[in-house]
């Protein structure tokens, strides 16, 4: 009896893999920005966040401000055809102003602009602090601190023309 029950679990977990992976997306995507174990680098990925899903295009652009407070295109990349796309920052080009865009395989595009800077707390601990330049008239703002990472969903916007 007990086997029995065990075998219909694994078959339940192995059965969508086996039928291939789904052809609409069934799962908003994930922003995840993240620091290194030695804080020398940030982290920023974007996935899906239930499932494997293969997007037509990723975006993904990190731009950093300046001396003369302009900004700078830091790190981007765009790919198609990918589950997933991430960039590698030195954490000392704080703040970073980072842009994600998904488009999935039925024209829906999903996109996010999110900052981020580092601060230290009173404990003296790193703090990755985040804001949300797209939410007009909005203060809200977000604090992880390390080893914590900081998930958000990517919102769809629309359809591509």
């Amino acid at each position: 009896m007990f086997a029995t029950i065990m075998v219909l679990v694994a078959l339940v977990l192995i059965t969508p893999s086996l039928l291939g992976h789904p052809s609409e997306l069934a799962s908003l995507p994930i922003l995840i920005v993240a620091m290194t174990h030695d804080r020398q680098d940030v982290i920023v990925d974007v996935t899906s966040f239930a499932q494997p899903y293969l997007y037509d295009n990723i975006t993904l652009e990190v731009l950093h401000e300046n001396q003369d407070n302009s900004t700078v295109p830091y790190a981007n990349v765009t790919q198609s055809d990918t589950y997933s796309e991430s960039l590698y920052v030195p954490a000392n080009a704080t703040p970073l102003y980072i842009h994600a865009r998904l488009v999935d395989r039925q024209g829906n595009y999903f996109e996010i602009n999110v900052t981020m800077r580092l601060s230290v707390d009173a404990n003296m601990k790193t703090v990755m602090v985040f804001h949300f330049p797209d939410d007009k008239g909005s203060t809200a703002v977000r604090l992880t601190t390390p080893p914590d990472d900081f998930r958000w969903p990517v919102p769809r916007k629309g359809t591509m023309p």
